[in-house]
Order: structure tokens, then C-alpha cells, then sequence
């Protein structure tokens, strides 16, 4: 059954800390692109700030659609999910802000961070700290969500379209048989030696697939005119919202007919009023003099 309550509970903040990953869902106000992406190492890249405020570490990967999307819009939804005994799943629906590395209240929210969870909050390579406001908790029952089989050793043969394998020994048990990745801190590591991250968020980073401005570091580094880029991503924004910016041509044009004709105001159009005084002039009448206070 459905539940809807205005912010985290106790039981809510046992669920998510229990969890091995979430799942953070953004979109643009137009475009063809909605994003959602998995995250691991709650433990030391999420925490509860507060039962309306959560935040996490967000590392560079290959795009930037969730950074892109808050920026503009600041739509995100995070959602939890029991793979165990106990079925739920969890919906946050958030309103966040970006804070980049290089923003002086970085390393500063880090702390608060690590504070409240106990632990040290870190990631080599992270970008960026998404800061969420939430506006609802959604929980629900989460039946149809498959439930990890810890005592699979081998591939379990497949008779549909998928082949499931989970790991069992002594180091993932105690772990629910989730294994934690070191693949993305390892390559992020090289790239730093290689003094190469920052050319690769650059690249990457600047900005969403369709098209919306990203990390200002990168855009910074690329010495984007930011007003000019801003000026092109609105109108791309526009031009893909034509339903919408014809009807509210039609509104105001209708709001003008409506007002002309009840006397609240007079439209005479410049080129209508030269064309009805040369018809009065071919017949032979005075002409009607412009009245340029008119509307």
C-alpha cells in the first residue's frame, strides 16, 4: 500500500542506510532525455542531513545529466529498494542544488557530512555534493522487486533472457552478497596522477545530452561565455516547447481582442488605418486624423 508522508522518519533513515545502492532519476523541462543513474558506497558517499534534507557525493562519470538537470531545474527523485526478506521501496521527491568541488562550501558540507554519518565521506575523483530538499516520502510494497538469492555460487542457467550470478564467500556474507566496486576510484586515481580528470570533465562534463549548460568548473576550463551558452540553451528550450509558446501567443492575442472589444483598449494597427483613409479619400471623404496615444 501506497504511503505518502512530508519527511524522513526513523524507520525511513534505518531503511536507506540499510540499502547497498540507490537510484537518482532527473529530467529537463524539454528535451528527449530522461536520466536515471545508480549509486553505491551509501555508506561513505550519502548521508541525512536532516528529516527534509539529504545530500550525497557525486562522482565524474561520463555525463553530466543529473548535474545539468538540477542546474536548470532542480527535479530529482531518489529511490531505494529492499532486495532482501523485507520488500519496500522508498521514493524521495526532491528539489537540489549543486555544490562543485571548487565552491568554498565544499569541503565545508563534506564535514557536516561525515559528521552526521559516523564515517568518513569521500570518493576520489567526486565532482561535485548533490544537495536534496524533500518535498514528499513516497513507500510502497515493493512485491515486484527480485530478491538477492546469497546462496548462488555458480550462474544460475537462464530459460528466459537473463542469467543471474552472485558471488558467495566470506568477505561479500557479511555484506548481504553485495561486493562493493573499486573500478571508478582506481581510474579516477590514474587520472589524477596523470593530471588528466580535469580534461576529461571538460570533454565529458560541460554539458547534458541535450544540450542544457553542466558543471561550471568544466565550462569554466573551456572558457565558455556563459551568457551566451545560457541565451542558446534557453531558446533550444524554447523551440522545444512550440505547443506551448503557440498557445500563449493565442491567449495574448485573444486577451487583446476581448479587451478591445468591451472598450478597455483601442487597437488600431498603423497599416489598417493608412489603408481605410485612402478608401476615404478615393470616395471623396475626410480623412480620420491618427490618434497616436491609441494603442
Amino acid at each position: 500500500m501506497v504511503k505518502y508522508y512530508p519527511s524522513l522518519n526513523e524507520h525511513h533513515v534505518e531503511f536507506i542506510t540499510a540499502q547497498p545502492l540507490f537510484f537518482v532519476a532527473s529530467a529537463p523541462w524539454a528535451g528527449e532525455h530522461i536520466n536515471v543513474s545508480p549509486k553505491g558506497h551509501l555508506s561513505r558517499t550519502f548521508c541525512v542531513l536532516s528529516p527534509n534534507t539529504v545530500a550525497y557525493l557525486d562522482a565524474t562519470g561520463s555525463g553530466c545529466e543529473t548535474i545539468s538537470h538540477v542546474y536548470e531545474n532542480g527535479r530529482v527523485t531518489l529511490m531505494f529498494c529492499s532486495f532482501g526478506p523485507s520488500p519496500q521501496i522508498m521514493r524521495l521527491f526532491c528539489k537540489g542544488r549543486v555544490v562543485e568541488k571548487f565552491d568554498h562550501h565544499y569541503q565545508e558540507l563534506r564535514a557536516k557530512m561525515a559528521t552526521e554519518n559516523g564515517d568518513d565521506i569521500d570518493m576520489i575523483g567526486a565532482r561535485a555534493i548533490i544537495v536534496l530538499k524533500i518535498q514528499k516520502v513516497q513507500t510502497s510494497c515493493g512485491f515486484g522487486v527480485p530478491m538477492l538469492d546469497t546462496t548462488a555460487a555458480t550462474p544460475i542457467e537462464a530459460t528466459g533472457d537473463a542469467v543471474t550470478m552472485v558471488e558467495h564467500d566470506e568477505d561479500t556474507a557479511a555484506n548481504d552478497g553485495w561486493k562493493p566496486r573499486e573500478t571508478m576510484e582506481k581510474w579516477a586515481r590514474k587520472m589524477l596522477e596523470k593530471q588528466e580528470l580535469m580534461d576529461y570533465q571538460k570533454r565529458s562534463n560541460h554539458q547534458s545530452l541535450d544540450g542544457l549548460p553542466g558543471m561550471l568548473s568544466a565550462r569554466r576550463a573551456l572558457d565558455q561565455n556563459f551568457a551566451i551558452e545560457d541565451t542558446k540553451a534557453w531558446i533550444r528550450k524554447v523551440r522545444r516547447q512550440g505547443d506551448a509558446v503557440m498557445l500563449g501567443v493565442g491567449l495574448g492575442v485573444l486577451l487583446m481582442i476581448i479587451a478591445s472589444v468591451v472598450g478597455i483598449i483601442s487597437i488600431r494597427l498603423p497599416f489598417i488605418h493608412h489603408f481605410l483613409n485612402y478608401q476615404r479619400r478615393q470616395m471623396g471623404v475626410p480623412e480620420e486624423p491618427w490618434n497616436k496615444s491609441e494603442l
